[in-house]
């Protein structure tokens, strides 16, 4: 049987990932593993501008919301009985959840098919495909 002692959970908001999350909440439930819930704010879609203007307070808003979705899920993991981490950062998802996974050298990544740019068809959806080719741990998608 395999076990798992950190579980990775990729999350941009979307009911794809909230799958993801739900599953990887069980499986560290199941194997009593830490998770860590990561969100990205996607640089190819919303830019990497630092001057202060409207767009920067769309960026930091964005921020802000994900910052608090991912003490919400701090706080549910709890409900959980389940350890959990957050990180947040700006960058490009894939890389981001590629180079965090083995920062903390987990054992199987868990997220959703498609994400908040995707729609609902049977393919995976590009950030969880280009997770796929290139994390060096499995890839659960759900």
């Amino acid at each position: 049987m395999v076990e798992y002692e950190t579980i990775l959970i990729p999350t941009d908001g979307s009911h794809s990932a909230e799958r993801g999350i739900e599953h990887g909440l069980g499986i560290a439930r199941d194997n009593e593993a830490a998770v860590h819930f990561v969100r990205i704010i996607d640089e190819a879609r919303h830019g990497t501008t630092p001057a202060l203007s409207n767009y920067e307070l769309a960026l930091e808003e964005l921020e802000a919301e994900a910052n608090s979705d991912l003490r919400e899920l701090a706080e549910r993991a709890e409900t959980h009985d389940v350890d959990a981490e957050t990180y947040f950062h700006r960058g490009f998802p894939h890389e981001e959840i590629v180079e965090y996974a083995e920062s903390i050298d987990a054992d199987v990544i868990v997220m959703g098919k498609h994400g908040s740019g995707g729609s609902e068809t049977p393919h995976v959806g590009s950030v969880a495909d280009r997770v796929l080719r290139t994390a060096e741990c499995p890839v659960f998608t759900v």
